[in-house]
């Protein structure tokens, strides 16, 4: 079973306006950024590890759309963490938090 969970949500903000909210929701949760694209559109980062759960892998990809923009975001267990059996319901309200702390940034 995997543990990846992804979620995708529209943003009526231009892809630049969206990515930099991104940006700044992922500087507010003291994500750690492994990787940015050059245009700020993909970033590949690692949560923060917590007393309640490990570090996870995770991408942001935001692309333009006819009237905004959409963002994906995927999270995943860390590559170095023993997989648990929740790990994927866990992942799943995670990534669904952290799109509306984006959503709310957006405005």
């Amino acid at each position: 079973m995997s543990a990846e969970a992804t979620t995708t949500f529209h943003s009526n903000a231009d892809a630049a306006t969206t990515a930099a909210a991104v940006q700044r929701v992922l500087a507010e949760n003291k994500a750690k950024v492994l990787h940015e694209s050059p245009d700020g559109m993909q970033i590949d980062f690692q949560t923060r590890k917590t007393m309640l759960n490990w570090e996870l892998l995770g991408r942001a990809i935001t692309t333009p759309a006819e009237s905004g923009s959409d963002v994906q975001l995927t999270l995943n267990v860390h590559h170095n963490r023993p997989p648990a059996l929740l790990d994927g319901k866990k992942n799943k309200k995670a990534v669904e938090k952290l799109a509306a702390q984006i959503q709310a940034a957006i405005g």
